[in-house]
């Protein structure tokens, strides 16, 4: 029992021994358990430091990436080739000559021709015409020089696409250019670059890429190089209305002949500069499709106010996607849209309702439809039209000038006539009085003049005549004659000044025939 009792204290030690030993083991669990925590917080905590700098480092990537592609589109850019031809320099400056000539020559002679005289313009006469028919000038001036410059716009029907964000522009244009042919290819065009910068599409017989730099020079790049525009890259460059005006595309596609297409970013951009190039393209085309989503509903507010300021073309409003809703919600989408305009003072050509499943023909008979500006085509005829009546309108006046001259003339001779009359009756009467007394001899008195009372009375009625009746007769004539002088140096000083009016004309006109020969 002892030995056992023993052999128990020595257990009993053992296990106190051991239950310190665990407990020690626990506390060191627990504080390595602690340190587990503490390194797995660590490395939640650098995985996120790791996560967000692997996405700050793919956000800097992707922005260098734009970066070096805006530098490459710049590169390209700046070293892109200028398509001129010698013909094309003579074309330029032919027309760059007779743009001068309007601008100078004409314009002056019309300032000059209407200040002088009242001659009528429209509902003007005179000098209120000079300001509206010098802007009216100027401004279809520019659309055919602008015209003229641009062989994708010359002698064809342009229509203008604006729309907003999402509208389906872009698949519109797209049919318009298959007319659902499939073996015709879709416009190769990303919808980020026509977002970007106007872009005209035209038929050619090659498929090429240009760009209108800002001094007006037409100059070609890679197709690679015209699908790198976007809003991201053109973010990078400042000024770039300085660089690109807008884009020229050309491809073989028989859908385009006679017709030109614009696509544009519409006027909501909050660059000024694309709205301002958006505005002067549109300028340029004979009418305007304004595309709407059938799902948004809506007026763009400043986009009706630049269309009312800066535009006067033809409207058509395309409601796009109506297969996305039924008969009763198109009604009154078209209705709020009408509403909108109408209020606003805009006429709508026509409203068109289209989606992918319409038949093309819904939007290829209004474009159709669609009358070229006759302004810009007749331009040159106009100018030679209105100086050919100008010079009749002055000759009329010449020759109503010089009957005037010579009706004054004339009544100067006959006033002369009437006054040599006058000075004759004059002599006579002084003659017939001097012959009155006569000279009587005597023999008992002096030799004197003597007359009877019947005499003396006829040669005081004579007397009077001489003094009184004669003499203002004649200072009445004098006046007269005077005045007729006046009158004569006055209608020769008119008709000299005319007579130099219809040369000023009829030279201008000569000049017209020399510089349009070469057109």
């Amino acid at each position: 029992i002892e030995e056992l009792e023993e052999e128990l204290e020595e257990n009993e030690d053992d296990i106190s021994d051991l239950k310190n030993k665990i407990e020690s083991k626990n506390e060191e669990y627990n504080e390595l358990l602690g340190n587990l925590r503490k390194e797995k917080k660590k490395t939640t905590n650098l995985e996120d430091e790791l996560s967000s700098a692997r996405q700050a480092l793919e956000e800097k990537v992707e922005e260098l990436k734009i970066k070096m592609g805006s530098l490459d589109f710049i590169q390209e850019i700046l070293s892109a080739k200028e398509i001129s031809t010698e013909d094309t320099q003579k074309l330029y400056k032919r027309i760059n000559t007779f743009e001068s000539f309007v601008k100078g020559s004409y314009l002056d002679l019309n300032s000059y021709l209407y200040n002088s005289y009242d001659i009528p313009w429209k509902e003007f006469i005179g000098k209120q015409a000079i300001a509206p028919k010098k802007q009216h000038v100027i401004d279809n001036c520019d659309q055919w020089t602008a015209t003229k410059r641009k062989s994708w716009l010359d002698g064809k029907r342009t229509i203008a696409f604006v729309g907003e964000f999402s509208a389906g522009k872009t698949s519109i244009v797209n049919r318009i250019l298959t007319q659902d042919n499939p073996d015709i290819p879709k416009l190769p065009v990303s919808t980020k670059a026509t977002t970007a910068i106007p872009t005209y599409i035209a038929g050619g017989s090659v498929v090429s890429y240009s760009f209108i730099s800002g001094d007006g020079r037409r100059k070609e790049i890679l197709e690679e190089t015209f699908k790198k525009v976007s809003k991201e890259v053109l973010a990078q460059i400042k000024g770039v209305s300085s660089l690109i005006k807008y884009f020229v595309m050309t491809y073989k596609n028989p859908n385009l002949n006679g017709l030109s297409i614009l696509d544009t970013p519409g006027f909501n951009s909050n660059d000024s500069e694309d709205r301002d190039r958006t505005i002067d393209v549109i300028n340029e085309c004979d009418a305007l499709f304004w595309v709407f989503d059938v799902n948004a509903g809506t007026v763009n507010r400043s986009s009706i106010s630049i269309i009312k300021e800066k535009l006067n073309k033809p409207l058509y409003i395309v409601i796009n996607k109506v297969d996305t809703k039924s008969e009763s919600e198109i009604q009154k989408v078209e209705e709020l849209i009408q509403k909108t305009l109408k209020e606003e003072g805009l006429k709508v050509e026509q409203f068109i309702r289209f989606s992918s499943k319409a038949s093309i023909e819904d939007i290829m008979t209004p474009i159709h439809s669609v009358k070229k500006i006759e302004s810009r085509e007749n331009f040159i005829s106009e100018i030679k039209e209105d100086l050919e009546h100008l010079l009749k309108e002055c000759k009329e006046k010449v020759d109503k000038q010089e009957k005037s001259f010579e009706e004054e003339r004339q009544n100067g001779y006959d006033i002369s006539d009437d006054l040599e009359e006058e000075f004759i009756l004059l002599y006579k009467d002084c003659d017939a009085a001097k012959q009155i007394p006569r000279w009587e001899t005597h023999l008992f008195s002096s030799n004197r003049y003597e007359m009877s009372k019947e005499e003396y009375d006829q040669l005081s009625e004579l007397l009077d005549i001489i003094a009184e009746e004669r003499p203002k007769i004649i200072d009445y004539k004098i006046d007269n004659l005077i005045e007729n002088a006046e009158k004569v140096q006055e209608a020769y000083s008119m008709l000299c000044k005319m007579k130099l009016t219809w040369q000023n004309i009829n030279d201008c006109l000569e000049q017209y025939k020399k510089i349009t020969k070469v057109l």
